[in-house]
């Protein structure tokens, strides 16, 4: 029985979904194998035939863009006027003037180039120096009788073998070079055979006083008018003593000595109005010595002058009784 209830049930179900077929197939979606795409949203058409309407522009705006190529035009316009207006306002001097140095660069332009000019007459002074007291040297191995060579104040070969025989002679280093023992000792030994004897520096100053005044000449010997080393000569032949003519050549006589150990009688140069020993005077004590100048004639002048105090070129000894000062 239950069977038979069951059956009615179903056939029942069965009859009522065949009343409606065509129903259920177009309420239904279709189911495709292939995956799902979303659907593309299609942009709205525009129509070509709807116009696009202007936004009307401001009035201003209008005025101002029409406006602004007139400015542009005349502004280019003034321009090369004023340029040219402004270079013709510029003075001469600022357009061609050349450019200055300036005063700090001049000044130390000028200081380096006095600094370099000082350096070289140092160098020339101390050449020239050395080339004297070889010089003073080559006229003592002539006195001594070692040489018969003129002096020059180069060392030669002649030079040399006399300085060799002189320092075997006298037990020094026989080298041939004038080294300090050698020439202290070739000075002393020439000036004990000829240096000035008997005559004082006390009288040779007094002598020399005794011409004050008396003008200057070039070249003159006399007491009409002498030159440096005239009168120098004057004096000293005045109290029976020989002296050479010229002031380089009395440079050459007796013994070098310092400034501190000058003594009444002794002879000092300078160099002058040319290199060496150019002006010569007599040391007359306290600092001062007589000298006959070209611009006073005689006249008794101090050594710490400026004037003599840059020129001072150096001393001799030529007076025996004044004493030695190497042994």
């Amino acid at each position: 029985m239950k069977m038979k209830k069951k059956l009615a049930s179903v056939l029942t179900v069965i009859m009522l979904a065949c009343s409606l077929p065509w129903q259920a197939q177009a309420a239904a979606p279709i189911v495709s194998n292939k995956p799902h795409k979303a659907p593309v949203a299609t942009p709205p058409a525009v129509s070509e035939a709807q116009p696009v309407k202007a936004v009307p522009e401001p009035v201003a705006v209008k005025a101002d863009t029409a406006a602004k190529p007139a400015a542009v035009k005349a502004d280019i316009a003034a321009k090369p006027a004023a340029v040219k207006a402004d270079i013709a306002a510029k003075p001469a001097a600022e357009v061609k003037a050349p450019k200055q140095a300036k005063p700090e660069k001049k000044a130390k332009k000028a200081a380096k180039k006095k600094s370099k000019k000082t350096k070289e007459k140092q160098s020339k002074v101390q050449v020239q120096q050395s080339n004297w007291r070889l010089k003073v040297a080559q006229q003592k191995l002539q006195v001594l009788g070692f040489s018969d060579e003129r002096p020059s104040g180069r060392m030669t070969e002649a030079t040399s073998t006399a300085l060799k025989s002189f320092q075997k002679q006298h037990k020094l280093k026989a080298d041939g070079e004038l080294n300090d023992a050698t020439y202290h000792k070739l000075t002393w030994e020439a000036f004990a055979k000829e240096g000035i004897p008997k005559v004082k520096g006390k009288e040779i100053v007094s002598r020399a006083a005794k011409y004050k005044g008396v003008p200057y000449v070039f070249g003159g010997t006399t007491t009409k008018g002498f030159d440096c080393s005239g009168y120098v000569q004057y004096v000293f032949k005045d109290c029976k003593a020989k002296l050479p003519r010229l002031a380089d050549e009395q440079a050459l006589q007796g013994i070098f000595v310092t400034q501190k150990q000058l003594r009444p009688g002794d002879l000092v140069f300078f160099t002058t109005y040319a290199a060496g020993a150019s002006h010569v005077g007599i040391y007359a004590g306290d600092g001062q010595f007589w000298s006959a100048s070209s611009s006073k004639g005689v006249m008794l002048s101090s050594l710490k002058d400026d004037y003599w105090k840059q020129r001072y070129y150096g001393a001799r000894r030529v007076l025996i009784t004044n004493g030695e000062v190497y042994k």
